[in-house]
């Protein structure tokens, strides 16, 4: 699976870009604020119907234009090949699929996955746990099918719970208590058995980005106590529920947690390590999609080379190198990519939003 061709219209500084990609490796080379992030977000874009950078579509807009579009030739594995488009307003999202207009995002995101790998990363460890259920989620929706639905009766379960605890009709209750513990369960079995197959694929890399062992370690926490029925601690606190408003126990509070020789990573590891380590998760990501779909998203590597130091750069660009599926990525030189690395891929110049190939 790959984009063959990609097509920007008023998406930040780049007016109009056409460019042909290559299937495997493309390099986007330019100084800062040149356009080559943006690249990156308008594939992101065809992928998630979101930025990476910003939730306010109106700054993705190139002033004075009324929206943005992104169109890309997506070829899928068997060598099918669709067109898909994007329109970004500053209210409203279109989305096209060959000739067809399509009325969710998440059937963008189900034909073309794409992950990135970016300098603000670290969030990832830094803030709260919302993002970690959100790395985990991306997982679960594109290799567990039933994912989806799961989620979206879980969701409604839990909206009408924490209605009925609002208004005090506890005695209510009982019916949507049952859907939401039911619903519940599904939703952690599906995390959980996913989880449990990245974990191994993420201790190999972290082993090969960081050889002087840190500790780290990652567990799952379904959101509610570990030796305690859900149904039963529901009850425990039905009390406090009603009091606050809301529910506080399922897998709206689940946790990825994770710790460097015992101690919370965002108190123990540096920037430059969370990174590496958020490196580590994304790649696994990539890995256990193959594995488990024969299917490689996009990767989009957002200029992270040139933090990193020699050893953790080789790693990556042995990785990059040997990776089956399309890469595009970004740097401000030449001088921090490895020769094989620039040897086995289209290279473009970015310049004032404008590209150009390189020989």
């Amino acid at each position: 699976m790959h984009l063959q061709s990609l097509h920007v219209q008023d998406l930040r500084c780049l007016s109009q870009v056409n460019i042909e990609l290559d299937a495997k490796l493309n390099i986007f080379l330019g100084d800062n604020g040149a356009g080559k992030t943006s690249l990156l977000e308008a594939i992101y874009l065809l992928s998630r119907g979101q930025s990476f950078r910003s939730s306010n579509s109106r700054r993705l807009i190139k002033d004075n234009a009324p929206y943005c579009v992104v169109r890309a030739k997506h070829v899928a594995n068997q060598g099918v090949t669709t067109m898909l488009a994007l329109q970004k307003t500053s209210d409203e999202t279109r989305i096209k699929i060959g000739n067809s207009k399509a009325q969710r995002i998440s059937e963008l995101a189900r034909i073309c996955p794409a992950l990135v790998i970016e300098p603000g990363q670290h969030r990832l460890v830094e803030d709260g746990p919302v993002l970690r259920r959100r790395f985990l989620d991306w997982s679960v929706f594109h290799v567990e099918h039933t994912y989806h639905h799961q989620w979206s009766r879980f969701s409604r379960s839990l909206k009408q719970r924490n209605h009925l605890l609002r208004q005090g009709r506890q005695q209510d209750l009982s019916s949507w208590t049952h859907e939401y513990v039911e619903s519940a369960k599904q939703v952690d079995h599906l995390r959980r058995t996913v989880f449990l197959e990245l974990l191994p694929i993420v201790e190999n890399l972290l082993a090969q980005f960081f050889p002087d062992d840190l500790g780290i370690k990652i567990s799952y926490r379904p959101g509610w106590a570990a030796d305690t029925d859900l149904a039963e601690q529901l009850q425990k606190q039905l009390q406090q529920d009603g009091e606050r408003g809301f529910t506080q126990s399922g897998p709206h509070r689940a946790e990825l947690r994770i710790t460097a020789a015992g101690h919370i990573a965002k108190d123990s590891l540096s920037r430059g390590q969370q990174k590496l380590l958020i490196t580590a998760l994304l790649l696994a990501q990539a890995i256990h999609f193959q594995q488990r779909l024969s299917v490689q998203p996009i990767l989009l590597v957002d200029d992270l080379a040139s933090e990193l130091g020699k050893q953790a750069r080789d790693v990556l660009f042995d990785f990059l190198l040997g990776y089956q599926g399309q890469c595009l990525l970004t740097s401000l030189s030449e001088q921090s990519l490895s020769t094989n690395l620039k040897n086995a891929a289209r290279m473009f110049h970015v310049k004032h939003g404008e590209l150009k190939a390189m020989l």
